[in-house]
């Protein structure tokens, strides 16, 4: 396994993490499906162990992953191994129990002290703030703020986190005419207020292309020196081929799936028309469609660290051991003209389908 230094952490992790979200299991929050159905906590637990004996180090989950499945299966593989060599970060912001917000201070500490009650730790190494939802006129902001920074100050988290948007220029926060002017202009706001260490960002072959003169989210954290995460780079499946069109599309209550609208039959035959380029280019098997998706987000930046989901032993240790040779400039080049048809295909097929990779928020 590889390793890498990551800006704001201070420290080497392995270039893959495991992302724990898939571990999880069917769930919902407010009555909106956030899990993942077919999930077995002993095979979950057996995938944790075969991604620490494949060197695997940084391991990221949240409270509602599961609500609080993700991070008591994580638990149970800390009482295992030598926790100080491993990175370990949650997430808060979304799930308020009983609270009038997520990011009330009180609610920010008994949210933390049952992560790491669920982990079996007393500390975690990131934690991000998973929602840019602070309340009307953002009342919770400096609540939240001044809460992350006291439990950095007593020792309780090592770095903050927040996420980024899947499609991102700073330029863009300028621009009156860019439709996502107001999201980047956010995004910069925040970033100033909260001054993460960390940030997240789901990146995958259908992210898209920047201009020469554009501050991606990848130039913007080598700016800032900031250390970046990348999620969904096998795009929950989708981008090796694990769905087509003729795979029946139902699932279960609590999973997020459900009704999604890249699981639909007309969003599957577009990615399926690029897979197919890229399956003559690469191999038609799932391990070289994983080596592709793994290989095109690593190589994007040597300083960004690539989150992989699983469910089994099978699937992190297929994911992580395939990965083979880096790409070459001409494959990345064949990698981006097939995938370029695909983002096209997928906004002519309607704004839903196409929206549904921008703004998916897991």
């Amino acid at each position: 396994m590889d390793r890498r230094h990551l800006p704001g952490l201070g420290r080497e992790v392995s270039a893959v993490g495991a992302g724990c979200w898939t571990i999880g299991g069917p769930a919902t929050n407010r009555g909106v499906p956030i899990g993942w159905a077919g999930v077995d906590a002993d095979e979950a637990l057996a995938a944790l162990v075969r991604a620490h004996d494949l060197a695997v180090s940084l391991y990221d989950t949240a409270d509602v992953y599961g609500l609080g499945q993700s991070e008591r299966l994580i638990g149970r593989l800390l009482k295992l191994v030598n926790r100080s060599r491993l990175v370990i970060s949650s997430k808060v912001g979304y799930f308020a129990g009983t609270a009038i917000h997520p990011y009330a201070a009180a609610q920010m500490r008994r949210q933390l002290l049952t992560s790491l009650s669920n982990l079996g730790t007393d500390y975690l190494d990131v934690y991000f703030l998973h929602s840019s939802d602070f309340g009307p006129d953002d009342r919770y902001l400096d609540e939240a703020v001044e809460t992350v920074q006291r439990l950095r100050r007593d020792g309780l988290i090592g770095a903050v986190g927040m996420r980024a948007p899947h499609e991102f220029a700073a330029e863009w926060a300028t621009d009156p005419n860019h439709p996502q002017a107001a999201e980047s202009a956010r995004f910069l706001a925040l970033f100033e207020r909260i001054k993460p260490d960390v940030l997240t960002v789901r990146y995958n072959l259908l992210s898209p292309l920047y201009a020469p003169d554009e501050t991606d989210v990848f130039s913007f954290a080598r700016r800032h020196q900031v250390g970046l995460l990348l999620k969904q780079v096998l795009g929950q499946g989708l981008l090796i081929g694990a769905r087509s069109p003729s795979s029946p599309m139902a699932f279960p209550a609590g999973d997020h799936r459900q009704g999604g609208p890249l699981f639909t039959a007309t969003a599957l035959r577009a990615i399926h028309a690029g897979l197919d380029q890229l399956c003559q280019r690469f191999g038609d098997g799932q391990a070289d469609l994983t080596r592709v998706a793994v290989r095109y987000a690593l190589q994007r930046d040597p300083n960004a660290v690539v989150l992989l989901g699983f469910r089994n032993a099978r699937q992190i240790g297929s994911n992580v051991t395939c990965l083979g040779e880096p790409l070459s400039l001409e494959d990345i080049g064949a990698i981006q003209l097939a995938m370029s048809s695909v983002r096209d295909m997928l906004a002519a097929s309607g704004p839903a389908i196409s929206n549904s990779h921008q703004e998916h928020s897991a």
